[in-house]
C-alpha cells in the first residue's frame, strides 16, 4: 500500500497524459472524398467547416439544414480535370433539402447515389447525409457512370439519419414535374422557394417543415405545398392563421365571401377542402390532414385541385400496446426455473447442515483425546412422566 502512495504522482501523470496527447476535440470524422476512383486521381484538396467557403451566397441555407464541413478536391485523368465540391450535413434530411434547392426541372435526371441530375458538365447528386456538386471539364458519356463509382466510396450513415423528411413522402406521384420538388426547414430556405405564403405565418419557431412540388394540369402548372407540424394541434392553429391571410384580401369582393367560408376552416374538427379566393384573379385550394397542411395554388381548375389536394392524406402509425401473450416456452422456463430454485436450497442446507453438525463430529474423529465442549453449558430439563 505504502508503494502505491509513493508513485501516486507517476499513476496520476498516466492517466493525464492520454487525455493531452489526444483531446477529446481532435476526434477525426471519416473523409469526404476518395484518395481515388474510376482512374481519377485526387491532385489537390482543401477541407474545412465554414459554410462560406462552399457558398458565399447560401451560407445561411447551408446552416439551415445542418451543414457541419466540406472538401473542395481536383481530380485528373488523361489530362482531363474534374473539380468536386462535397458538403456534409448532419443527417440525408439537410442533404436532401440542399440538393432540392439546387436543381431544376430543366435539368436531368441520373440515377447516381440516392439521386442526382445533370445539365451539360454539371451534375448534382445526394449520398445519404453528403451533396457533391461535380464539374467536368471535358464532360463525356461515361461521366456519370464514373460519379456512380464515386458515390459508392462515400462514407455511408444508417438508421434515422439516413431517412428521408416525412414531408416529402407525400408529395404524390402522378402528373409530377420532375426536378420541382423543394424541401425548407427555416426562413432562409423558405425564400428560395416560389410560395403564395408569407414566411410569418408558416412557424419555423415551431419546428415547421415545408415541401413543394408542381403538377401539370389541363390549365398548365399547379404547385401544391405541405406544411407539416410536430402535432395536429400545431397545425389546427397554423391553418387558422392561414385562413385569416386568405380572408384579409384587400379587395371588399374578395374578403367578404372569404371570411364567410372560412368559418368552418376554423372549426378543430374540420378536415375538409376549401377553396377560397387568394386575388381576383385566382383561387387556392387547401385542406387539413393530421399534423399537415395542405394548399394547391397556380393554373389548376377547381375540380382538379380538389383532387390533388384530397390525395394528400396522413397516415398515423398506430400501434397497440398490449401484454406478450403467454407460450410454452414461458412456461416451460417457469417450470425450470422453480427447479433451479429447489436444487439451490437443497444446496444450502446441506452445507449449513454439514457445517452444524458433520463438522463437529469430524473434529471429535480427528481428536479423540479432546473434549469439544460449548461455550456455555446447557441444562437440560427432564420430566420424569414414568413416576
Amino acid at each position: 500500500m505504502r508503494s502505491f502512495f509513493r508513485f501516486f504522482p507517476l499513476w496520476i501523470l498516466l492517466l493525464v497524459l492520454p487525455a493531452v496527447a489526444w483531446p477529446a476535440g481532435t476526434a477525426t470524422t471519416p473523409a469526404l472524398l476518395p484518395q481515388s476512383f474510376s482512374g481519377w486521381q485526387k491532385t489537390e484538396h482543401h477541407n474545412g467547416t465554414a459554410s462560406t467557403q462552399v457558398d458565399v451566397v447560401n451560407a445561411a441555407l447551408l446552416n439551415e439544414f445542418g451543414f457541419t464541413d466540406y472538401e473542395l478536391a481536383t481530380y485528373e485523368r488523361a489530362g482531363r480535370k474534374l473539380h468536386l465540391k462535397a458538403a456534409r450535413f448532419s443527417n440525408a434530411t439537410g442533404s436532401f433539402g440542399a440538393f432540392t434547392l439546387f436543381t431544376s426541372p430543366d435539368m436531368l435526371a441520373q440515377e447516381i447515389g440516392n439521386g442526382g441530375f445533370v445539365s451539360n458538365g454539371h451534375v448534382l447528386f445526394y449520398k445519404a447525409d453528403i451533396l457533391v456538386d461535380a464539374v467536368f471539364e471535358t464532360p463525356t458519356v461515361m461521366s456519370a457512370a464514373e460519379l456512380r463509382a464515386l458515390s459508392d466510396s462515400l462514407p455511408a450513415i444508417s438508421g434515422g439519419a439516413a431517412s428521408l423528411p416525412e414531408p416529402v413522402k407525400y408529395l404524390p406521384a402522378q402528373s409530377y414535374v420532375a426536378g420541382s420538388d423543394h424541401y425548407a426547414v427555416g426562413p432562409a430556405t423558405f425564400s428560395k422557394l416560389d410560395s403564395v405564403l408569407p414566411v410569418n405565418i408558416i412557424g419555423f419557431d415551431k419546428s415547421a417543415e415545408v415541401a413543394i412540388g408542381d403538377y401539370r394540369t389541363s390549365s398548365g402548372v399547379a404547385r401544391l405545398t405541405i406544411l407539416s407540424y410536430p402535432t395536429p394541434q400545431i397545425a389546427m392553429e397554423h391553418f387558422r392563421e392561414v385562413l385569416d391571410w386568405l380572408a384579409a384580401a384587400k379587395d371588399p369582393a374578395v374578403a367578404q365571401p372569404a371570411l364567410a367560408r372560412a368559418e368552418e376552416g376554423r372549426k378543430p374538427s374540420f378536415q375538409g377542402t376549401l377553396t377560397l379566393p387568394l386575388n381576383p384573379n385566382s383561387e387556392v385550394t387547401f385542406r387539413r390532414s393530421g399534423p399537415m397542411v395542405i394548399l394547391v395554388s397556380g393554373s389548376i381548375s377547381r375540380s382538379e385541385a380538389v383532387s390533388l389536394v384530397q390525395s394528400v392524406n396522413f397516415d398515423a402509425d398506430v400501434r397497440l400496446l398490449q401484454r406478450p401473450p403467454v407460450t410454452m416456452s414461458a412456461i416451460t422456463n417457469l417450470i425450470v426455473g422453480c427447479f433451479i430454485l429447489i436444487a439451490v436450497l437443497i444446496a444450502v442446507c446441506l452445507v449449513l447442515g454439514f457445517l452444524m453438525g458433520g463438522v463437529p463430529v469430524l473434529l471429535r474423529r480427528i481428536f479423540p483425546n479432546r473434549e469439544f465442549k460449548h461455550t456455555q453449558e446447557v441444562e437440560i430439563i427432564k420430566l420424569n412422566l414414568n413416576d
